[in-house]
C-alpha cells in the first residue's frame, strides 16, 4: 500500500469516527481543554495549534488530534442542524471561543473589524450619543439612512442562541464573554430566518451548561487609552453539575471604559462657536459650555450576567432555560467636531445614555421517533434613556430660517398675542426686549421601551437520510414605545422641569413637564408570522440539491402623537401637531383623546402584507475536501407606516412597501495540503428592488419611500493556513461594486397628485441652504451605495512557542478598508464629506501554564485616526456641522486569566 493511499484511509477512518461523535451543538465543546490536554501529555504544539485553528465549535472529543494532522474541523448550526462548515453550501464565517479571546473581542466594534463583509453605522443624529445605536449591514445592502425609530426594520438579523434580538432602533451590544461562537451568514437568509435577515444574519451562540464536570474561569484586566483615560474589566463564569442529568452555568461581567473625547472651550466659527461660547443669530444670546469641560467626555460602564440551566430528560430530551441581563451607562457624546479638533467638541450638557435589557429564553430539544423536534421561545425587554445637546439644530435653523424669532418666553408670547405679525422679522427688525426671547439651547430627551416575544417550532428528519427535510412555524411580536421630547429650558434651566426663562409654557405641549417645543409619543408594533420548510436531497456521492421556501405575513402599525402644540401651530403655521388631531367631539372622534403622555392622537395607521421567499442550491462535491455550489435566494424587509403629514395634499404620506433582495451566488469550500490549508469563497450578484429610502420630508420629519433600485456585484474569500506546527494564518477579503440602477430624484420629484417619487428628473433644480447641490437627480443611477467600502480585508498571524516551562504566544492582526460615503445623496456627501480609507493593527503576546494566562495587548498600534461614522444632528441640508465617531485610539491592556 502506498503512503498516500494509507494517509487517505487514515483520514477516512478518522472522519468516520468524527462523524459518529457529532452531537447537538451545545455539547460539542468542553471548556478548559487546553489545560486538560497538557495534563494528558499531548504535545504542546498540537494543543496550542488546535485551539486557534477552530473558528467555531469543535468535535466533542477534542483530545484526539485533528484528522490528518491539519486544521481542526469546524462545526456550525447555520442551517438549524449540526453540520461541518466545509459541508455547508453557504457563505458562513465563524469565530470560536478561542478566536474571540485571542482577538480580545468584547463588543460589536471588535468583531465587525474582523468580518470583511460586515459594516456598521452609529449615531444617526437626532440627539443620538453613539451608544446603543449601532446598525449592521452586510454585502453593501445599505442606503445610508436606515435606523430611525419610525422607519424601516433592519436588513441584518441578530440572534442570541435561538432568539432574535434585533430591535428597530439599533442592535443590542451584547458583551462578548463565554461565547461558544459567532456565526455570520452572508446573503439573504429569508427562508430560515425571515424578515430582518434580508441581507444576512449574525448568530451569537453561548457556551452551554455541562452536567459531566465542573469548570470555571475568571479574568481581570486594566487598560490605558492614548489621549484619554484608563479602564478595567472583570469577567467570570462557573459551570456547576447539579446531578448526572442537570447543570447550571453562571456568567458575569463588569467593564469600565475610559473616555477619549474631550469637551473643550474650542472654536468652530462657522457654527457660531468661539472659545466655547455659541452665539445665536436672531437673539444674540449666548451658550457657554464652561460647566461641562471634560477630558473624558465618553466614559462607559457595562455590567451584566447570564444564568443558564440544562436538564437532560432521558436520552432524547433536553430543556434549556436561559436568562441574561445587561446595563450600560455612558456619559457625554462619542463623536468629535473636526472643525474644533481631533477628539474635541464643544457641547453643553448634561448628556448621557442608559441602555438596559433582560432576555429570557427557553429551548426544548427532543426526538419523536427518529425526528428532531425543537421549540425555541423568548422574551426581550429593553429600556433606553438618553439626553443630548441639540443646540446644533436650534443654531442652524435660526441661521437659515430665522426660527429663533418664534422661540420666545412667556412675556414674548404675551406680546405676540397682541402683535401677531411681530415674529415675522423679530419685532420689526430690532432685538426683542430683554426676556422676550429664550436662549435657544435645545435638548433631546429620549425614552425607549422595547419588548419582543418570539416562538419557533420546527421538526427535522434524521441527517443520515438521503432526502432530509426541516419544517417549522414562527411568530413574533415586537413593540417599541417611543418618547422623544425636544425642550428649550433657557439659560441655565433644568431640561426636565418647567423653567420661566425657557420656551413659553403657553406654546409648549400641554400636560408635559418641561419647556417642550416638540414631542414624539408613539407606539410601534411589528408583527410577523411564517411557515417555512427546507429539503435536501443527496442525489449521489457528488451531487446534492436543496430547496427552501418561507410563507410570511406581517402587520405593522404606528399610533400616537408627534409634533407641535396647537398654539405653536397657530402662531407659525408649522405642521404637524395638535391641529390635525381633531376636531374634538365630531361623531365621537376618538383621535382627540389623550395618548399616553401626549395631548391627543394625530397618527393611527397600519399596513399588512404577505408573500414568499425562496432558496435553491445545487452542490457538487469533487471529493470530501472540495465542493462548489450555486445558490439562488431571496430576502425581504417588511413595509411600514409613514407618519408625515403633508400640508399640500392634506394627508399622510402613504405606507411604504416591502423591499426585496435577490441573490445569485457561486461558492466553494476547499481543503488542501493534508488539511493544512482551507480556502473558501464566493462570487455573487444581488439585485435590491424598490429599496426603502429614508429622507427628511416636510418640517424635517422622516419619510420612507420605495425610491430606487440597486445592484451589488461582489467577491468574498477566506483563507486559513497552518504552514508549520507553531504557525496559524487567517485572512478574509470582500470586494463590492454596489451602485444604484435607477435615479433617486428626491422629494421635489413627487408625481403630481400623488406622493410617489419620479425617477425621471434630468433638469430638476436643487436648491438648499447648505452647499451647492448639482441639478438633476439627487443620486443618479450608478451612484455608489454608501457606508460599505468597496474593499475590506483582515489578516491574523499567530505563533506559539515554549518559554521555559510556559506556553508562549505572539499575535499580529490587522484590517484595511477603502474610503466610503456616509449617505447616498450627492448633497449629503457634500455636506458631511467622505470617510477616508484606513487600516488598524493590533498586537498581543503572552504566556500560559496549567490554566493560568498573562497577556499584554495593544490595539490600534499606530494610533490611526480612523473614521467609523460621519453624521450631522439634523437634516444635512440645514445642519452644516458634521461629527465623526472615531476608532478608539491606541490602547494598551494587561490581562490575567485563570481557568479551572
Amino acid at each position: 500500500m502506498t503512503r498516500s493511499r494509507r494517509r487517505k484511509l487514515e483520514r477516512k477512518k478518522a472522519g468516520s469516527r468524527q462523524a459518529l461523535r457529532l452531537g447537538p451543538p451545545h455539547e460539542a465543546r468542553r471548556p478548559g481543554l487546553a489545560a486538560k490536554a497538557l495534563r494528558a501529555g499531548i504535545p504542546l504544539a498540537s494543543a496550542l495549534f488546535a485551539m486557534p485553528a477552530a473558528h467555531a465549535q469543535v468535535a466533542a472529543d477534542t483530545n484526539a488530534a485533528p484528522s490528518g494532522g491539519g486544521l481542526e474541523e469546524v462545526i456550525i448550526t447555520a442551517q438549524k442542524r449540526t453540520e461541518k462548515l466545509q459541508d455547508v453550501p453557504l457563505s458562513v464565517q465563524a469565530l470560536s471561543t478561542e478566536k474571540l479571546e485571542q482577538l480580545n473581542i468584547v463588543n460589536i466594534d471588535d468583531y465587525v473589524k474582523y468580518l470583511a463583509g460586515v459594516t456598521t453605522v452609529k449615531g444617526l443624529g437626532q440627539g443620538g450619543t453613539g451608544i446603543g445605536t449601532t446598525h449592521m449591514y452586510m454585502r453593501g445592502v445599505v442606503s445610508g439612512q436606515d435606523g430611525n425609530h419610525s422607519a424601516s426594520q433592519p436588513s441584518v438579523g441578530t440572534y442570541f442562541d435561538e432568539m432574535p434580538v434585533t430591535t428597530i432602533d439599533g442592535t443590542i451590544d451584547i458583551h462578548v464573554y463565554d461565547i461558544e461562537r459567532i456565526e455570520v451568514l452572508e446573503g439573504p437568509q429569508g427562508t430560515l430566518y425571515g424578515a430582518s435577515s434580508e441581507a444576512g444574519t449574525i448568530r451569537i451562540i453561548t457556551n452551554k451548561p455541562d452536567p459531566t464536570k465542573f469548570s470555571a474561569s475568571y479574568d481581570v484586566s486594566g487598560n490605558s487609552i492614548s489621549h484619554g483615560g484608563q479602564g478595567w474589566s472583570a469577567e467570570g463564569y462557573v459551570n456547576i453539575p447539579l446531578s448526572p442529568i442537570a447543570a447550571v452555568r453562571l456568567v458575569a461581567w463588569d467593564e469600565h471604559d475610559g473616555g477619549y473625547i474631550k469637551n473643550v472651550a474650542g472654536t468652530n466659527a462657522a457654527a457660531g462657536i468661539v472659545d466655547g461660547v455659541r452665539t445665536f443669530p436672531t437673539s444674540g444670546l449666548t451658550l457657554d459650555n464652561s460647566a461641562y469641560l471634560d477630558d473624558q467626555y465618553n466614559t462607559v460602564e457595562t455590567k451584566g450576567g447570564r444564568a443558564a440551566v440544562k436538564v437532560n430528560l432521558g436520552d432524547n430530551w433536553t430543556v434549556s432555560p436561559v436568562f441574561m441581563g445587561q446595563r450600560t451607562d455612558s456619559n457625554g457624546f462619542f463623536g468629535y467636531d473636526p472643525a474644533v479638533g481631533y477628539l474635541q467638541l464643544v457641547h453643553s450638557g448634561p448628556e448621557g445614555d442608559h441602555d438596559s435589557f433582560t432576555s429570557t429564553a427557553l429551548t426544548i430539544e427532543g426526538k419523536i421517533w427518529d425526528f428532531d423536534l425543537t421549540y425555541a421561545g423568548g422574551w426581550l425587554d429593553r429600556n433606553t434613556h438618553s439626553i443630548a445637546d441639540y443646540a446644533d439644530y436650534s443654531y442652524w435653523y435660526d441661521q437659515y430660517f430665522g426660527s429663533g424669532c418664534n422661540w420666545v418666553t412667556e412675556s414674548g408670547y404675551n406680546y405676540l398675542k397682541t402683535n401677531p405679525n411681530a415674529s415675522a422679522n423679530c419685532y420689526g427688525g430690532t432685538r426683542y426686549p430683554p426676556g422676550d426671547q429664550t436662549m435657544p439651547q435645545e435638548f433631546v430627551i429620549t425614552d425607549g421601551h422595547y419588548t419582543k416575544w418570539s416562538n419557533e417550532l420546527r421538526l427535522a428528519t434524521p441527517q443520515q437520510y438521503p432526502v432530509k427535510g426541516l419544517v417549522g412555524v414562527f411568530a413574533q411580536r415586537q413593540v417599541h414605545e417611543i418618547w422623544e421630547q425636544y425642550v428649550m429650558p433657557g439659560a441655565g434651566g433644568n431640561p426636565y422641569i418647567n423653567n420661566p426663562q425657557g420656551f413659553a409654557q403657553s406654546l409648549s405641549i400641554p400636560g408635559v413637564q418641561g419647556n417642550t417645543i416638540w414631542l414624539t409619543d408613539e407606539e410601534r408594533v411589528d408583527r410577523d408570522q411564517a411557515a417555512f420548510g427546507q429539503v435536501t436531497w443527496d442525489i449521489d456521492s457528488h451531487w446534492q440539491a436543496l430547496g427552501g421556501i418561507r410563507f410570511y405575513k406581517y402587520k405593522n402599525s404606528l399610533q400616537g402623537f408627534y409634533g407641535y402644540s396647537a398654539a405653536y401651530q397657530e402662531q407659525t403655521g408649522y405642521y404637524p401637531g395638535q391641529l390635525i388631531c381633531g376636531p374634538p367631539g365630531v361623531g365621537g372622534e376618538p383621535n382627540y383623546q389623550p395618548f399616553h403622555g401626549a395631548p391627543c392622537t394625530d397618527l393611527n395607521q397600519s399596513v399588512s402584507d404577505n408573500g414568499r421567499t425562496y432558496r435553491g442550491t445545487l452542490t457538487y462535491k469533487f471529493d470530501p475536501d472540495h465542493l462548489m455550489y450555486f445558490t439562488y435566494s431571496t430576502g425581504f424587509r417588511p413595509g411600514g407606516v409613514n407618519r408625515v403629514y403633508d400640508a399640500e395634499i392634506k394627508a399622510l404620506y402613504p405606507p411604504y412597501k416591502a423591499d426585496t433582495l435577490t441573490n445569485w451566488e457561486i461558492g466553494w469550500k476547499t481543503q488542501w495540503l493534508n488539511h493544512q490549508l482551507r480556502w473558501n469563497g464566493a462570487v455573487f450578484l444581488e439585485n435590491w428592488s424598490n429599496f426603502q429610502f429614508l429622507f427628511l420630508g416636510p418640517n424635517s420629519v422622516t419619510v420612507v419611500q420605495n425610491a430606487a433600485s440597486a445592484q451589488i456585484k461582489g467577491f468574498e474569500t477566506e483563507l486559513e493556513w497552518a504552514p508549520a506546527s507553531h504557525w496559524l494564518l487567517t485572512a478574509q477579503a470582500t470586494y463590492l461594486h454596489a451602485v444604484t440602477t435607477a435615479n433617486y430624484c428626491g422629494p421635489q420629484a413627487a408625481i403630481p397628485g400623488t406622493t410617489a417619487l419620479s425617477t425621471n428628473c434630468p433638469d430638476q433644480v436643487n436648491s438648499y441652504p447648505v452647499g451647492n447641490a448639482p441639478n438633476g437627480p439627487e443620486a443618479p443611477a450608478g451612484t455608489q451605495l454608501p457606508v460599505a467600502p468597496k474593499f475590506k480585508t483582515n489578516i491574523v498571524a499567530r505563533y506559539t512557542f515554549p518559554v521555559a516551562s510556559w506556553d508562549g504566544f505572539a499575535q499580529a492582526s490587522g484590517m484595511y478598508q477603502t474610503s466610503t460615503t456616509p449617505l447616498l445623496r450627492l448633497i449629503d456627501q457634500q455636506t458631511i464629506g467622505r470617510m477616508p480609507s484606513y487600516s488598524l493593527w493590533d498586537l498581543s503576546a503572552g504566556v500560559g501554564q496549567n490554566g493560568l494566562t498573562l497577556s499584554l495587548s495593544m490595539t490600534n498600534v499606530f494610533d490611526k485616526h480612523a473614521e467609523l461614522t460621519r453624521f450631522v444632528q439634523c437634516t444635512t441640508t440645514t445642519c452644516n456641522q458634521p461629527y465623526i465617531i472615531p476608532a478608539q485610539p491606541r490602547t494598551v491592556a494587561l490581562k490575567f486569566e485563570q481557568k479551572f
